[in-house]
């Protein structure tokens, strides 16, 4: 036997005696145990984890950035993304439960554009936390290029008009590419500038016409690079002019929507000027909650794959398919006599409940 090893597992039997019988006394006199400031992480175990983490009182409360950090305009969080980047580690958003009333939501605001510079292996992991961007204009979230990557955010919020979140590669960075590729993007929510209730406000559950819905929820941004082979999802997409929208160079990415809601157009996927997007997997539900004119579905790409269901759509608006649309199996449960179809009936392949496949003679 090892002497240094028993004295080890003595000393950690004495302490978990010591600390039973300390939560006994608390417990049992009825008093709640007193919440004692957290340990500091020594350096050691900090250079271990490999990590760069972000604190909602950080650097104060312990973290390595926050939005007490000298001068940053982003909460810490660009500050930790360029930290980790020079320094080849991953990033972590600390978050924390809510409930109303009772507790606060952790939220980090951002005076302006955050920017996800390029990255090669990296991993940014969050909890549940909210990045609100506090701008009137711009994107609030950018990412240049990519690959094998991964990122988990919670609630991204904007009012502005720009994207809530934009995939846009511009760098050459991975492997000599400008290129977003191989990664994994999952968000909980993008709330666009229409924000998250049908009246404007919140609480306000009665829709209201005359309010404005504008700003992009999920913008993938091909026009300068290519993005390739990415699994995407947003569990949810709200209050946005376009909930989705795919442009320039966009091939062969998974994207997976479960609701995508209070949009004046819920996804667009491709543009009139060209086919660059193609071979897309797409499954989205798109409800406009009774916005007049809402949109769910506009096709201009080649050979994607899309699988929609609808909630309550504008007549005739469900999914409309437009030139150079050509190649694309759209299967759907509930969009039958929902469907403008601006390109010929051999151009693209319909299938689900009432819809017949097109005339092969």
């Amino acid at each position: 036997m090892n002497p240094m090893h028993d004295l080890r597992m003595l000393n950690l039997v004495r302490l978990w005696h010591a600390s039973a019988w300390a939560v006994l006394l608390v417990v049992g006199s009825g008093l709640r145990p007193a919440v004692a400031d957290p340990p500091r992480v020594s350096a050691e175990i900090a250079s271990r984890r490999n990590c760069v983490v972000v604190t909602p009182g950080g650097p104060r409360d312990g973290g390595d950035f926050g939005p007490l950090t000298p001068g940053t305009k982003t909460s810490g969080i660009q500050e930790a993304l360029d930290q980790a980047k020079a320094m080849a580690k991953d990033v972590y958003l600390c978050g924390g439960s809510w409930t109303a009333e009772k507790t606060t939501p952790v939220v980090y605001h951002l005076q302006e554009t955050l920017h996800v510079p390029w990255m090669q292996n990296f991993r940014l992991d969050s909890g549940h936390c909210v990045i609100n961007y506090d701008r009137k204009t711009g994107d609030a979230v950018v990412f240049d290029s990519q690959m094998s990557c991964y990122y988990r955010f919670g609630l991204i919020v904007s009012a502005a008009d720009g994207a809530v979140v934009r995939l846009r590669p511009t760098s050459k960075g991975p492997d000599r590419f400008k290129v977003i590729t191989t990664s994994e993007f999952h968000f909980n929510a993008l709330v666009g500038g229409g924000g998250a209730w049908p009246g404007g406000e919140p609480y306000n559950s009665k829709i209201d016409q005359a309010h404005t819905w504008h700003g992009i929820g999920l913008a993938l941004d091909g026009k300068q690079a290519s993005i390739n082979g990415n699994d995407i999802q947003v569990i949810e997409i709200v209050g946005c002019n376009r909930g989705i929208e795919l442009t320039g160079n966009c091939t062969n990415n998974w994207i997976r929507a479960p609701l995508v809601h209070l949009c004046q157009n819920h996804l667009v996927v491709g543009s009139p000027t060209g086919r660059g997007v193609r071979a897309n997997r797409i499954e989205a539900f798109m409800n406009s909650e009774g916005i007049a004119n809402s949109l769910g579905a506009l096709v201009y790409g080649e050979a994607n794959f899309l699988t929609l269901s609808v909630g309550t759509i504008a007549p005739k608006k469900g999914l409309i398919l437009k030139k150079p649309a050509k190649g694309n199996l759209i299967m759907a449960a509930n969009l039958a006599g929902n469907i403008t179809n601006e390109t010929s009936p051999r151009d693209n392949l319909l299938l689900g409940a009432g819809m017949l496949p097109p005339s092969r003679k």
